[in-house]
């Protein structure tokens, strides 16, 4: 019997209902070259215009155990096992570490690092008992370094990052392949549209951080501009681009332990080794906004 080639995309709706860039782009092209798509998200009003596709949509909030069994239990029947899993739900915290209430720190680990935990616990005994599979984390640049800003979010990438390797050492024998996705910023996104959008506000007196979200908007505007991006928009990604890359690490026999995808996170990456700690913390206080 083959092996189920039946894909799993996680956090293709977003958290307001709409579907997210890379997810609708991964679920699109997989479905298009035969693929069985399973497209899921908090929101199945969001996929709408997926299920219009033929694409199978499923209501799963990865914090929801409930509905991640049920989505797992789903495609075990039809297809015997989840074949691929591709953890894509995320959401990015924005907030300095003095300011983030711990709860919402909990929200944003719950959502990015727990819930695909639980996700990948739930479909790797079908895996195994198959003898195949795959598992792709989808992490970010923001897992090799960190900023002034996202510290709680750049975080979950870095654990991201450290649960794929563990995980990739683990199910080995067992003919499951583990791939971790690095992508450079993607334009449109996880960007701020304004101060407000933070929802962060000082614990009492002036806000000690004001003139540093200001500066923090502004320069993530670049990554706004998705029709015509400009200076630093220039080097992102678009989300078909991300997808196309995943593709490949799904298809190929032996896939990389890594994919970095974008000029950016192929050239910070050995500055860092390059520069040394003080010279690479020196060019991130240059190059990122900081207080």
């Amino acid at each position: 019997m083959e092996p189920s080639r039946a894909v799993l995309i996680t956090g293709v709706s977003s958290l307001s209902g709409l579907s997210s860039g890379t997810g609708r782009a991964l679920a699109l092209r997989l479905h298009r070259a035969g693929w069985p798509v399973y497209a899921s998200g908090r929101s199945l009003e969001g996929l709408k215009d997926l299920a219009q596709e033929g694409i199978t949509t499923l209501r799963v909030d990865v914090t929801d155990e409930e509905s991640m069994t049920a989505a797992v239990d789903r495609i075990t029947a039809e297809h015997g096992a989840v074949g691929v899993l591709i953890n894509n739900a995320a959401y990015s915290l924005n907030g300095t570490i003095e300011q983030t209430p711990v709860d919402e720190v909990r929200r944003q680990f719950e959502t990015n690092v727990f819930g695909l935990s639980r996700m990948t616990q739930l479909v790797l005994p079908g895996m195994r008992a198959q003898g195949a599979g795959r598992i792709v984390i989808m992490s970010s640049i923001f897992g090799l370094f960190a900023t002034p800003g996202r510290g709680y979010y750049e975080a979950t990438k870095h654990a991201l990052e450290a649960i794929g390797d563990s995980l990739r050492l683990e199910v080995h024998r067992f003919g499951i392949k583990v791939v971790v996705i690095e992508p450079s910023p993607i334009l449109g996104a996880f960007v701020p549209t304004t101060v407000g959008d933070l929802g962060l506000t000082p614990r009492s007196g002036e806000d000690p951080y004001g003139d540093f979200w200001e500066r923090f908007v502004v320069w993530h505007g670049a990554y706004r501009e998705v029709e015509h991006p400009k200076g630093r928009g220039r080097l992102s990604l678009r989300a078909g681009d991300v997808a196309a890359l995943v593709e490949k690490a799904i298809t190929v026999r032996r896939p990389r332990i890594r994919y970095r995808i974008g000029i950016p996170v192929r050239l910070l990456r050995p500055q860092r080794v390059l520069f040394g700690e003080r010279a690479w913390e020196k060019f991130v206080r240059t190059f990122f906004p900081t207080p």
